[in-house]
């Protein structure tokens, strides 16, 4: 899991995300609720996460951290991906691919690929944050870390994998910087070559 890594962090004095418990530095046994996701229509509202620092004099303070603030998704349109193309999530996913759409967000479109029978196949978005911290929180709101096992490829990038009962997620950060994909597939390895695929395709 990758609270164990986390805490290690922390305690190092190395800002860190904390969505497990702050006593492992602080000794205080006092325990943070975890966060949630509040979705209405197309907005997705995310609580702000806490964050741990240790400053010099060894004292530990908590401050809050959140993902980027939310933003109205405009419907999907029919188009193909710019940064993942149709073929490479077929072989990815082991499906044929059917009609593929795209959500006209920023810093890139959300990619959404279907199967040939017309079913949900996967789902690949980039997310910009304005600090690497607020990245790590976007992160933690798709892959908490209680639930997840650590993740670090492609080299640089870190953060979680995990299977629910109906589908994948792999989500990693670099940076000010998210990648997060979902698959339909219950191993966490499709996630992984779909955001090794995008992050080449973008340079990132």
């Amino acid at each position: 899991m990758r609270t164990v890594g986390r805490h290690s962090l922390l305690c190092a004095g190395v800002s860190a995300l904390a969505l497990a418990t702050l006593a492992g530095c602080s000794g205080s046994g006092e325990t943070n609720p975890p966060t949630q996701t509040v979705t209405v229509g197309t907005t997705t509202s995310l609580l702000p996460t806490t964050v741990t620092s240790v400053i010099s004099s060894g004292i530990s303070s908590a401050q809050t951290a959140a993902p980027p603030p939310p933003t109205d998704e405009p419907a999907a349109v029919s188009g193909d991906c710019p940064y993942l193309s149709d073929t490479d999530v077929a072989d990815i996913n082991g499906q044929h691919t059917g009609q593929t759409q795209t959500i006209d967000v920023t810093p890139y479109p959300i990619c959404v690929f279907s199967r040939s029978d017309g079913g949900w196949l996967a789902t690949v978005r980039i997310i910009q944050a304005d600090t690497p911290e607020a990245a790590t929180a976007a992160v933690d709101e798709h892959v908490p870390i209680e639930s997840s096992d650590p993740a670090s490829q492609p080299a640089g990038w870190t953060g979680g994998a995990m299977v629910t009962a109906d589908e994948s997620v792999y989500a990693v950060s670099k940076g000010p910087i998210a990648v997060v994909a979902e698959s339909n597939q219950l191993q966490s390895i499709k996630g992984r070559q779909m955001v090794i695929k995008t992050v080449a395709a973008l340079g990132l």
